[in-house]
């Protein structure tokens, strides 16, 4: 079976983890450090506005403790969104407004958020879908400076509009490292915040509340005697990027230009296949934008009976993400969301990961060919 997403982890992250295990220090330490530095470079952006912890979910989730929204207040988010998205609004005790999106790009409908914008909406979450980007400045201009404007940019690590990060263009933003990712550390994310007292806020939020110039017990044994006694400024979670996390991940800085431009040329190579066949998929023509090719979503009235032609042929596809407004859970959140309700029965979302084969691309491309002649 060909795989939709695929990790590639070399020895290089191999020798790196041996190196961590033999230091007998396992958690968040020196190698850390390292990937936020490269992490910062990597999204040219100050490592003082950047934080990992342990996934985006929890990301996603404690953001909504970091700023001071109060409860009862509304955020927008499309339909097509990860689904922490709504259930993070929900148990914030805020309301959720789910509106439709652009069939053209599988991101929020601009549109439709200047219609139900009102004094009472505090953040609007959008999901840069597959690494295609919303177009933030636009949407600053339509929601002025008071409302948060927070990226789910977790697709998108590598692609940027006009050489600015996907992510750091809003108050937040967060990135993906899980195994299906870019740029994998088996789990973890990145966060971006605009803001130096709200980074404070979720550096000792993520860290249980502990205040963020504490020192570790050991640290501290030499100067107190009491060294096991602590205080917290707020409450928090763990939310931990450990050294093995980063040890996995850091080698992969130096192959990210590589492999973003493998998955380039992938996504020209199905182009051509379904221009030959006459068969629509979402376009990703800005020449300011440099695209992250997380997904490659072709559009079609035949989407059912493609997949499972696919399967059959042993190339795994699937459709991301399924709309929020047709989940039981949020539905009488919703507006109307008929583009999404078209996009659903539309979209397939095929392997572009850049662990694919010259072979493989060839037999999806040829089996795609197949399908449509």
């Amino acid at each position: 079976m060909i795989n939709i997403f695929e990790p590639n982890v070399t020895q290089s992250s191999v020798a790196l983890l041996e190196k961590v295990f033999e230091s007998k220090w396992l958690g968040r330490g020196h190698y850390v450090s390292e990937f936020e530095n490269r992490l910062s470079e990597t999204l040219r952006v100050s490592s003082s506005n950047l934080h990992t912890i342990s996934c985006c979910t929890d990301a996603i989730f404690g953001i909504f403790e970091i700023l001071d929204i109060q409860p009862g207040q509304e955020v927008i988010i499309p339909s097509i969104s990860f689904p922490a998205i709504g259930s993070a609004v929900i148990s914030a005790k805020l309301k959720p407004r789910i509106v439709d999106i652009d069939l053209n790009t599988g991101n929020i409908d601009l549109t439709r958020v200047a219609d139900i914008l009102s004094a009472n909406t505090a953040a609007i979450f959008v999901t840069h879908y597959g690494g295609i980007p919303v177009d933030i400045n636009k949407l600053r201009q339509l929601v002025g400076p008071n409302v948060y404007i927070l990226e789910d940019a977790a697709c998108a690590f590598g692609t940027y509009v006009d050489g600015v990060a996907c992510g750091t263009e809003g108050d937040f933003g967060c990135w993906s490292f899980d195994a299906m990712k870019l740029l994998t550390c088996g789990e973890g994310a990145g966060i971006f915040l605009s803001d130096s007292m709200n980074m404070q806020r979720a550096k000792e939020y993520f860290y249980l509340g502990l205040p963020v110039q504490s020192k570790s017990g050991i640290d501290r044994q030499t100067i107190d005697t009491r060294w096991w006694e602590y205080q917290l400024n707020t409450p928090g979670r763990r939310s931990m990027f450990t050294n093995i996390n980063a040890a996995i991940g850091l080698p992969q800085f130096d192959k990210l230009e590589d492999n973003l431009g493998r998955r380039q040329t992938i996504r020209n190579h199905y182009c051509k296949t379904l221009d030959r066949v006459g068969v629509n998929y979402l376009m990703q023509s800005n020449p300011n934008v440099s695209y992250s090719n997380y997904f490659f979503t072709i559009m079609t009235n035949k989407r059912d009976s493609l997949a499972a032609f696919l399967k059959e042929k042993q190339i795994y596809s699937t459709f991301r993400y399924y709309p929020l407004h047709l989940i039981t859970l949020f539905e009488s959140y919703a507006e109307d969301c008929s583009s999404a309700t078209n996009f659903s029965n539309l979209a397939l979302n095929i392997p572009i990961h850049h662990s694919l084969s010259d072979s493989d691309i060839s037999r999806i491309s040829e089996t795609l060919q197949e399908f449509y002649l």
